[in-house]
């Protein structure tokens, strides 16, 4: 039989392990819950940056409750009068070959757009001298070209040329003919 001088002091023995486990489990069921409210809110911060972006996307499209501005009017302005300008010109035309800025801007009446602003004129090409896709050819010659081609030697001489189909002087035509 066991002594019974020895009962409380196993009694404690047990009460402090029960003690301790007891303790150890809360902290990390404290430190797992802290993880999981940070995973939530990594959750919610996801969803709320998706839902702003469904939200433009059907803007854009049309969907939602309140239409993109940019569909209210259908002129085109800024960085999307660049991009649309760039892809119709290179349609027209190979990296490298020149065009006039108003030859440029009646191949983008052709296609159907339309500019805005007081001077549609004056905006496409206060517009596009600024794309990065596209370089001016000479200073205040009204000519430009797509980049990514052959470019022309800005130090070489400039033989006269024949005039092109537009009554525009090409300057990598003249180039050529040297």
């Amino acid at each position: 039989m066991d002594d019974p001088a020895e009962m409380p002091s196993r009694f404690d023995d047990a009460m402090q392990a029960e003690y301790r486990a007891l303790a150890a489990s809360i902290a990390a069921q404290r430190e797992r819950a802290e993880r999981l409210q940070d995973l939530a809110d990594h959750a919610r911060a996801q969803a709320e940056q998706d839902e702003r972006a469904l939200s433009s996307l059907a803007g854009v499209l049309g969907l939602g409750p309140q239409m993109c501005l940019e569909l209210l009017d259908d002129r085109l302005r800024g960085h999307r009068l660049q991009e649309i300008a760039v892809r119709v010109l290179a349609k027209h035309r190979r990296p490298g070959e020149s065009v006039h800025y108003k030859q440029w801007y009646g191949l983008l009446r052709e296609a159907g757009y339309t500019v805005g602003g007081k001077d549609p004129l004056a905006t496409f090409l206060a517009s596009v001298s600024r794309s990065p896709h596209v370089r001016g050819v000479g200073q205040r010659s009204g000519l430009y070209v797509l980049r990514g081609g052959a470019d022309p030697d800005p130090d070489a001489a400039e033989e006269p040329a024949q005039p092109a189909a537009s009554g525009h002087v090409s300057i990598d035509r003249a180039r050529s003919v040297a």
